[in-house]
């Protein structure tokens, strides 16, 4: 027997388990290997500076030109030109934690010992109070530095000139940039994803006045993170985790009550078959989908199958039991007479005839019997032209007028097997003619036999079922018939005429 390879298989339960804990993880991971979230809150951040970056510009501009003085600043090329002089000239954030990535902590600033224009300085206090009040409120650190990238006030004049978002911003643009913060730097590609608020976001703005850069606003703050932001929207989040939790949850009793439970009905079910407990045609089990539901058919169509042949199997035996044990009685009968000595010759004679005789039908009997199980575990074939089929039998006038151009759906061979086998019978049973005719899928053999008896007429295709035992015949032509025919799911009826018989094969696909 066959037996499948033994090794440790996880049982369905655990592997909708697996998928539901899947179902949780996935997003969560993805959601914080990709620091989506992080990219979120930072780009909030980064679009809220850049909104006091264009207040404190704006302020920083008006005060500085309020001033009697040359104009000074690094000239705008003459794209920012058009850039600054439109009317709306918006600046979208833009910044990621994976494209970006994260830079050094923000240096103290290069000492600069050159002079600043005193207007910076007349402007300061105005400038650093409006950042005190308004910090108040946005949290947010800010340096004003003048056109050559220094820090306008303050108890030391510092440059910041070589930063490059500085630089972005003396260059007519707004310059961005994520910078760690000083006590948390930690530059390695490793870095654990919950520090990911351990860093601030840097904004540097251009002060425009007369088309020159006069000044840069750079601010900053710490961006929030998602441990304050689930904090806040906590109702929310523990909303979204039940829903999360109850939806896995049902989508896992449905992977049980769908798979789970009918895999076992069925297995608990052809268990019981293989056992003979429980008749195919009798088991009923819930199959939660179509596949499933394919698969319990097949198994009880093979079930039935299978119980069907060996129901065939028992009746054969009983039958080829039964034909057998007359002529094995006549051959032992006459075996054991042939072992007397004063036997004559005449009767010795005769006693090896009927021998032989016997043993020749025997010899018939299984010759038709093994034709019949092998006609059994064929396949289909065909289509067969039915002029081909035709039986030649000599003594017998087969009459078949207008069938050159009919088909029949089933192969030359075995439609030849099928008709031989019918007219044979007819012959054996006194008929001299037979006539074949064909119409809406329904072949004809009427024959001028001596016919059958209507309580005959329902077991003439069944085995060893014969009138003419006592003239040799064995009851197998007809079941052979009987037996190609099923191979085409054919139906073969016959009914007494007068005079003879009428067989009539329908088949259900013309």
């Amino acid at each position: 027997m066959t037996q499948v390879r033994k090794k440790w298989r996880p049982p369905l339960i655990l592997v909708v388990f697996a998928v539901c804990a899947l179902l949780i993880a996935i997003p969560v991971v993805t959601l914080l290997a990709m620091r989506l979230t992080s990219n979120q809150f930072i780009r909030t951040t980064e679009a809220a500076l850049i909104e006091q970056g264009a207040i404190y510009a704006q302020a920083f501009s008006d005060a500085f030109q309020a001033l009697d003085g040359p104009m000074i600043g690094t000239p705008l090329n003459e794209e920012l030109k058009a850039h600054w002089g439109a009317d709306f000239h918006p600046a979208q954030p833009g910044l990621s934690l994976q494209a970006d990535g994260l830079h050094a902590p923000r240096p103290d600033g290069v000492p600069d010992e050159t002079t600043a224009d005193p207007r910076y300085a007349a402007i300061y206090p105005l400038m650093i109070d409006l950042a005190r009040g308004a910090r108040k409120t946005t949290l947010s650190g800010v340096v004003f530095l003048d056109d050559t990238g220094s820090n306008i006030g303050g108890e030391e004049r510092r440059s910041f000139a070589t930063l490059t978002e500085v630089q972005s911003a003396l260059g007519g643009q707004v310059g961005s940039i994520l910078r760690a913060r000083e006590q948390d730097y930690d530059p390695h590609p490793l870095t654990s994803i919950s520090r990911d608020t351990k860093f601030r976001v840097f904004v540097t703005y251009p002060v425009i006045a007369d088309d020159r850069v006069i000044g840069v606003v750079y601010l900053s703050r710490t961006p929030t993170n998602l441990n304050k932001f689930l904090y806040r929207e906590r109702a929310g989040f523990l909303i979204m985790v039940a829903a999360t939790v109850s939806g896995t949850a049902l989508v896992g009793f449905l992977l049980l009550r769908l798979l789970s439970a009918p895999i076992h009905a069925l297995k608990n079910n052809t268990s019981a078959i293989a056992k003979g407990k429980t008749s195919p045609s009798q088991v009923s089990a819930h199959y939660g989908t179509k596949e499933l539901a394919e698969l319990g058919e097949s198994v009880l169509s093979m079930a039935d199958t299978l119980s069907q042949h060996a129901q065939e199997l028992s009746i054969y035996t009983d039958h080829v039991t039964h034909e057998l044990k007359s002529p094995v009685t006549a051959i032992s009968g006459a075996a054991e007479l042939l072992e007397l000595e004063d036997l004559p010759a005449e009767q010795r004679q005769k006693l090896l005839g009927n021998i032989r005789s016997e043993a020749s039908r025997m010899n018939t009997l299984l010759g038709r019997l093994r034709e019949m199980t092998k006609m059994r575990g064929q396949q289909p074939g065909g289509p067969g032209r039915l002029m081909d089929m035709m039986p030649d039998l000599q003594g017998l006038a087969v009459l078949a007028e207008g069938l050159s151009g009919v088909t029949l759906p089933i192969s030359a061979e075995h439609g030849r097997m099928v008709l031989y086998h019918m007219a044979q019978n007819a012959q054996q049973h006194g008929a001299d003619e037979v006539r074949i005719t064909y119409s809406e899928g329904v072949l004809r053999v009427a024959d001028n036999g001596n016919g059958l008896a209507p309580s005959d007429a329902n077991r003439v295709a069944d085995p060893f079922f014969t009138t003419r035992r006592d003239m040799g015949g064995t009851g197998m032509g007809l079941a052979i018939t009987k037996a190609i025919l099923d191979i085409y799911r054919a139906e073969l009826n016959v009914r007494p005429n007068d005079p003879g018989a009428v067989f009539e094969i329908r088949f259900h696909k013309v």
